[in-house]
C-alpha cells in the first residue's frame, strides 16, 4: 500500500505531523514515517497544552522532525470500538482496531513505537498472516513477574520484537537472565523538559521537599528522621494516611495541583530528598531527580541499580543506603549545614540534565536508535 493511500485511511484520533524542517547536522539518511503507539491517549493532553501550562508534550516530536523523522500518534481508540477503551493501559493498548489499522493502512511505515508492551502484542502475533514488515520496537517496558496477564504478554513480546528501548541499565541485565535476549535491548533512558523546569535561587531558610506517590519510596524513614532536624518539610504524596503520626515541622500535600504550581514547590525548596525502600527493576524517584536537577536544586538519593544512571554521588547528588535512616539524618544536615554544597551539587544537577536528561539530549539517542532499527528495505 502505499503511503498516499495510508494517509487517506488514517483514524480519528490520528495526530500527523506537519514535516519540519530539517537541521542538517543532525539529520541522517532519508526521511522516516515513524508510527507512535501509547497505551492510553496521549491526545487530549496535547490538545490541552497551552505555553507554560507544563512539559511541552509536542517537543519530542519537533527534535524527531528536525533529524527528518515524523511520529505519528496512533492512540487507543474508546470504547465500543475499542472493547477494553479506558481500562488499565495494559488492556487498552491491546485495542484490536488500532492494531488492524496499523496492520493494514500503516505497511509502508518505517517503524512502529509501541509505549510498554502491549501493543506489540497484536503486532507480533499476526505479523506472518498480514505479511508485515514494519520492525516494530517497545520504548519503556513495564517488567514484572507479579500480574500473570503482564507476564503472558512479556513472554511473547520480548522475544519477538525489533528492539526494546529501556529506561534503566539494570533493565537490561534483568532481560538478560529471564528471557536470555542482549540483542536489540538498547538504554535509551529517562527525559524531561529543562526549558519548563529551569533553575531559579534557591532560599537558605526554604523548606526541604520530597515527592512521589509510588511504592518505591520510603517516606517512614523520612518522617522519623525529620522530627530531629531543624527544618521545615514538605511531602507532597498520597501515600501518607490522613492521622499517620507527622512531626510538627512536616506538612502533608495529598492534593492535586498543576504542573506550575508543582514546578513553584521546587522553586521554593532548599533542596530535595528521594528517600527509597529498596531495589526496584523501575527507576522509582527518576522523575523528582529529573525534575528537581533540571530545577538546580540539590539532592539527597537513597543510592540503587537502578538510579545509578541517574546521578553522579558527590558530584549531583548525596547517596546514602536504602533503609539507613543515620546515613539519611546526616546527608540531610549536612545540606542544611553547608548552603555552598547545596549550591554546587545543585548547579552540577543542572548541567548534567541539560547534557544527558533533555529533550535534546534524549532526541539524540533516540532519533539514531529509530534509523538503526528502521526497515532497511525501502529505497533511501
Amino acid at each position: 500500500m502505499s503511503e498516499r493511500t495510508a494517509v487517506k485511511s488514517k483514524m480519528p484520533n490520528e495526530m500527523e505531523q506537519t514535516p519540519m524542517p530539517l537541521d542538517r547536522e543532525r539529520s541522517n539518511g532519508r526521511r522516516l514515517r515513524a508510527l507512535l503507539m501509547p497505551p492510553f491517549p496521549w491526545k487530549p493532553e496535547r490538545d490541552r497544552w497551552r505555553n507554560g501550562s507544563g512539559p511541552d508534550p509536542m517537543e519530542l516530536d519537533r527534535q524527531l522532525a528536525a533529524q527528518g523523522i515524523d511520529l505519528i500518534l496512533l492512540d487507543p481508540g474508546k470504547r465500543p470500538l475499542n472493547p477494553f477503551g479506558g481500562k488499565h493501559p495494559l488492556l487498552q493498548t491491546l485495542d484490536p482496531l488500532r492494531a488492524l489499522h496499523v496492520l493494514t493502512a500503516w505497511r509502508e511505515a518505517d517503524i512502529a513505537i509501541v509505549v510498554f508492551e502491549g501493543g506489540a502484542l497484536p503486532l507480533e502475533l499476526l505479523r506472518a498472516l498480514f505479511f508485515f514488515r514494519v520492525p516494530v520496537v517497545i520504548w519503556d517496558v513495564a517488567l514484572s513477574d507479579t500480574w500473570k496477564l503482564r507476564e503472558f504478554v512479556l513472554n511473547r513480546v520480548i522475544p519477538r520484537v525489533a528492539g526494546l528501548f529501556v529506561l534503566s541499565t539494570n533493565q537490561k541485565a534483568y532481560i538478560a537472565s529471564r528471557w536470555g535476549r542482549t540483542e536489540g535491548v538498547e538504554m535509551i533512558g529517562h527525559r524531561t523538559d529543562t526549558a519548563f523546569y529551569t533553575p531559579v535561587p534557591a532560599s537558605p531558610d526554604g523548606f526541604i521537599l520530597s515527592v512521589g506517590e509510588d511504592i518505591g519510596r520510603d517516606f517512614d524513614s523520612l518522617l522519623d528522621v525529620a522530627a530531629g532536624l531543624p527544618a521545615e518539610f514538605v511531602l507532597k504524596t498520597k501515600r501518607i494516611a490522613p492521622g499517620a503520626a507527622v512531626p510538627p515541622n512536616v506538612k502533608i500535600m495529598r492534593e492535586r495541583i498543576d504542573y506550575p504550581a508543582f514546578r513553584d514547590l521546587y522553586a521554593q525548596s532548599r533542596f530535595v530528598v528521594v528517600p527509597l525502600v529498596g531495589e526496584t527493576l523501575n527507576a522509582s524517584g527518576v522523575s523528582t531527580i529529573l525534575e528537581a536537577g533540571a530545577m538546580g536544586r540539590a539532592l539527597v538519593v537513597s543510592e540503587t541499580e537502578a538510579m545509578r544512571d541517574y546521578i553522579v554521588p558527590g558530584e549531583t547528588c548525596l547517596t546514602v543506603p536504602c533503609g539507613d535512616r543515620n546515613a539519611l539524618a546526616a546527608a540531610i544536615r549536612q545540606l542544611i549545614d553547608e548552603p555552598e554544597t547545596c549550591a554546587r551539587l545543585g548547579a552540577a544537577a543542572r548541567r548534567f540534565m541539560e547534557e544527558r536528561c533533555s529533550e535534546r539530549a534524549f532526541s539524540d539517542r533516540f532519533g539514531a536508535l529509530l534509523r538503526r532499527y528502521a526497515r532497511k528495505d525501502k529505497a533511501r
